[in-house]
């Protein structure tokens, strides 16, 4: 790594915020912890879970000491660890929030344990409260696992503050080149078409999004903002972000004079906001041209197409935007 390679750097005790996005560069899975004590449950999405040790089976996770949840999970002699699925994004985002009533309209089952126990996850561990140990503004809870449950599907992924899905690394889908003539991918399956193409995209375009020193989950809320206003549940949602990535990007934004927060909750830009959002699609309209230069325009519109169909045949919560000019 160069001097170049570092994007901020500091003391956390003076920028909490950019601490948080250096933590972020740590992927992890998304996970919905929930507990019952009497007749009070408790759930809450969690990205500190770790297994612990595998003789005796325990794992482990972290919880806020100002957490209204503290008291059940403190209380409660087990809780479920629920692994969320890729498909799983709002009820991440659900059980993120506070104040709302998290289980009302979530399909759950009471587990073997007695804590409630989610449907559609990718697994589920009931435990035995182990130990509680402190750790800062959190307590660290010990938990053993006494039944586990793994069912089919990909995992939800939360990295740099966003949630993500796994894929292959395009390292691993190359083929390895035949000495007549490079390979083009031509006997690819078309997802795997898709994975490199998009990896490959994707690590292009974030080269020129660092350059005009915006953040990723900056950048996505400049572009749904440009609409209409919105609140932070919807850009949570919209933006695939996590809560605390959308709150730290809606708050740098609002110091920079870009964002505001009307009465009714929703975000919208201001006139120094809007004129970033229109540069930042600018810089994306620039970067197709220069992507797509010598590709013929009825091919494009045929691949928007395409990609259009799989979204909404793969049963994606958001339409793709249409085409505009920035």
């Amino acid at each position: 790594m160069t001097t170049s390679d570092i994007l901020e750097q500091g003391n956390p005790a003076t920028d909490g915020r950019a601490f948080r996005r250096c933590l972020g560069q740590f992927a992890t899975g998304v996970t919905v912890m929930t507990a019952q004590h009497g007749e009070v449950r408790a759930g809450m999405a969690v990205n500190s879970f770790a297994a612990l040790s595998l003789e005796p089976p325990l794992v482990l996770w972290s919880i806020r000491c100002a957490s209204g949840s503290l008291p059940v999970f403190t209380q409660a002699d087990h809780f479920a660890v629920n692994v969320l699925a890729g498909d799983q994004v709002e009820l991440a985002n659900r059980f993120a929030a506070s104040g709302i009533d998290k289980f009302g309209t979530t399909p759950w089952t009471p587990g073997a344990t007695g804590s409630p126990v989610l449907g559609g996850t990718v697994a589920t561990l009931e435990c035995a409260r182990e130990q509680v140990l402190e750790g800062g503004d959190h307590l660290i809870i010990v938990g053993r696992v006494l039944h586990f449950t793994r069912s089919a599907g990909e995992p939800l992924l939360f990295a740099q503050g966003r949630y993500a899905l796994s894929q292959d690394h395009p390292a691993a889908l190359r083929e390895v080149p035949k000495p007549a003539a490079p390979d083009t991918g031509a006997d690819w399956s078309l997802l795997r078409l898709l994975h490199f193409a998009s990896h490959e995209m994707s690590a292009a375009f974030d080269a020129k999004r660092r350059a005009a020193g915006l953040t990723v989950g900056q950048f996505r809320i400049y572009g749904w903002l440009r609409d209409q206003p919105r609140t932070l549940a919807q850009l949570e949602r919209l933006a695939f972000l996590g809560n605390q990535n959308a709150n730290d990007s809606l708050a740098d934004l609002v110091d920079r004079g870009h964002v505001v927060r009307g009465m009714d909750g929703r975000y919208a830009l201001t006139e120094q906001g809007h004129v970033a959002a229109v540069a930042s699609g600018q810089r994306v309209q620039r970067f197709e041209e220069q992507v797509f230069r010598g590709l013929a325009p009825d091919d494009i519109e045929a691949t928007r197409r395409v990609l259009g169909a799989l979204m909404q045949r793969a049963g994606a919560g958001t339409a793709p935007p249409e085409r505009r000019a920035a």
